[in-house]
């Protein structure tokens, strides 16, 4: 029915592109678009389209709302610049950041000028940075690999971040999710008007990193996106990521409105809370938002996504992740491949300066229980007796048991961040499919991405310019050209190049055909497989690694670790 109705509204619209001098596409219900020719990383052009406005400016009586559709627009819109990335403070490089526009409910197409294709794929990608800062600006990540096969269209979004995005008050006044609604929104207006770009609205893949890779999993479980992409690819990324945990978010809400000197805050309804916050300055929220954190970087995620309720308008998320995800009610999915880095490669981002700054981990050190609760999210818990036993077995996994950051132990630290926030939820999730018994597994495969080269977010992340290995997102350096990490890219001679290669064409055959040839050499992941009697690891996955072949089959995994974190989440979250 759902295919049917697409066609139906397709030839409704009438859909038409023009050809001109300069790249043109008119959709009759909505308008005309002009883009720009750009020459890619290998000389040849492509098409850009900067700036589409898929949804109503989100401001004034719209913050903290519901997305609503772009409406028709009179002059042709001139998409030849990317707009600004949507407003935030971005705490993840060592000098935090704010910038950006609350007008920001954009999109940037990019299609190759020379496709032959009838219809090309989509590839629609979620950009990371744990919900409160990110971009899919071309100076950030420009899509000129992809457009060098010819065959895929490309769309990047930008969603709303940090308090305007996810700031909830626990109600129907200010249910939330509005960064999820947004993509949400992006991906309609794909099904809508894709055709009009000669893509194909039947195939279309989502695709994320880190918090990216989160939303996409939360959209292959939550039924407001049903239909609307095909599969979907999540790196270093799962709807049950410990950073989303629930929180008390009236509370939130009345501390950060009581930050920004509104009276009374603790007495006002949620409606009313809502509207005094509307009419407040955009950067003055970010800022109260900031002094939100109980100690330095932690909580890592301040604003969180929100288990709503059925009545409120237009749920999008309805179920808590942890206890849907295995349990006999979690749905069965669009196929998807997950991938993840080594834990400590992982576990970068979430200490960030807390692995180099010798101040910082004395501070830690000196209150060390209560600020080892905040950092790896075991507050939430309703048995806080229980958590001293929970942090002395993780101590003694992975520091030795000693209770202190040092150089001895910080190693054993970050590979803990690294089980914790993305190894295990990645774990859990391929357990809950091989585990349905066929109802639920809908695995495609599993990428391990080893390969370090030139270029990584490890200094980023750690201050340092220590060889982890691969770190988290390190990936994305070989899909996306990124002119502000790796301004000269790759010379084509290199192994590099030869990764670029092979890993956008992996992903592109993903959209065209739902398949991956290089899966074919692997076991399909299943309950057999996955409880191997030696307990050397799970299933089968694709190592990429630094070799002169890349592209390994691995299965190792630490499986006691992974059965550590089910012990935890058992029996401080009753999981």
């Amino acid at each position: 029915m759902y295919a049917l109705l697409v066609v139906l509204v397709a030839n409704y619209f009438k859909f038409s592109a023009t050809q001109a001098d300069v790249p043109e596409v008119c959709i009759d219900q909505l308008g005309c678009i002009e883009g720009i020719y750009v020459t890619g990383n290998d000389g040849q052009q492509y098409e850009a389209f900067y700036g589409i406005p898929y949804a109503k400016s989100p401001i004034g009586e719209l913050r903290f709302k519901n997305p609503l559709p772009v409406e028709p627009w009179q002059d042709k819109i001139m998409a030849k610049e990317p707009r600004a990335d949507c407003i935030q403070y971005n705490t993840i490089p060592p000098t935090p950041i704010l910038y950006g526009d609350e007008d920001c409910l954009y999109l940037n197409l990019y299609r190759p000028k020379n496709h032959t294709a009838e219809k090309l794929p989509v590839l629609f990608y979620i950009h990371g940075g744990a919900l409160f800062a990110g971009s899919p600006n071309p100076s950030n990540i420009a899509p000129d690999y992809f457009m060098e096969t010819n065959e895929v269209i490309l769309v990047l979004i930008a969603y709303r971040l940090g308090p305007f995005g996810f700031l909830s008050t626990g109600d129907e006044h200010m249910t939330g999710n509005f960064g999820l609604k947004d993509q949400n929104m992006a991906m309609k207006w794909v099904q809508k008007y894709i055709s009009a770009f000669e893509g194909d609205a039947s195939r279309v893949t989502i695709f994320g990193h880190s918090a990216g890779s989160i939303s996409a999993h939360f959209h292959m479980l939550s039924p407001a996106s049903k239909g609307l992409f095909r599969n979907a690819v999540l790196m270093s990324g799962q709807a049950n990521c410990p950073f989303i945990r629930k929180i008390d978010q009236k509370s939130q809400v009345i501390q950060l409105a009581t930050g920004m000197g509104i009276t009374n805050a603790n007495k006002m309804s949620s409606s009313e809370l809502a509207d005094a916050l509307r009419n407040t300055q955009a950067t003055d929220l970010l800022k109260a938002g900031a002094d939100l954190k109980i100690w330095n970087l932690y909580p890592f995620g301040t604003f969180r996504t929100t288990i709503e309720q059925e009545t409120w308008p237009e749920p999008f998320i309805t179920a808590d992740m942890y206890k849907l995800i295995g349990s006999p009610d979690m749905p069965k999915t669009v196929p998807w491949i997950g991938g993840y880095t080594s834990p400590i490669g992982e576990g970068t981002v979430m200490a960030l300066r807390l692995y180099s700054d010798l101040a910082l981990q004395a501070d830690f050190n000196k209150n060390f229980n209560e600020l080892f609760k905040l950092v790896i999210e075991l507050s939430g818990t309703e048995y806080p007796e229980r958590v001293d036993d929970v942090i002395e077995r993780l101590v003694v996994e992975y520091m030795g048991g000693v209770r202190e950051l040092n150089e001895n132990t910080i190693d054993g630290f970050l590979e803990l961040l690294g089980d914790c926030f993305f190894t295990y939820p990645l774990y859990k999730t391929i357990a809950a499919n091989v585990y349905s018994g066929g109802r639920a597994n809908s695995l495609t495969g599993i990428i391990k991405f080893g390969y370090r080269g030139p270029y990584t977010y490890s200094e980023i992340f750690t201050g340092t310019s220590r060889n982890f290995g691969a770190v988290h997102v390190d990936d994305l350096l070989y899909l996306f050209r990124m002119p502000f990490l790796a301004p000269k890219g790759y010379a084509k001679s290199t192994l590099e190049a030869q990764l670029v290669k092979r890993y956008v064409a992996l992903h592109v055959e993903y959209a065209k055909t739902g398949n991956v040839e290089a899966f074919d050499k692997m076991n399909p992941c299943s309950k057999d497989q996955f409880d191997r009697h030696d307990g050397s690891g799970i299933c089968d996955y694709l190592s990429i690694v630094n070799d002169t072949e890349l592209f390994h089959v691995g299965n190792e995994w630490n499986v006691e670790r992974m059965k550590l974190w089910e012990y935890v989440e058992k029996i401080l979250f009753d999981i």
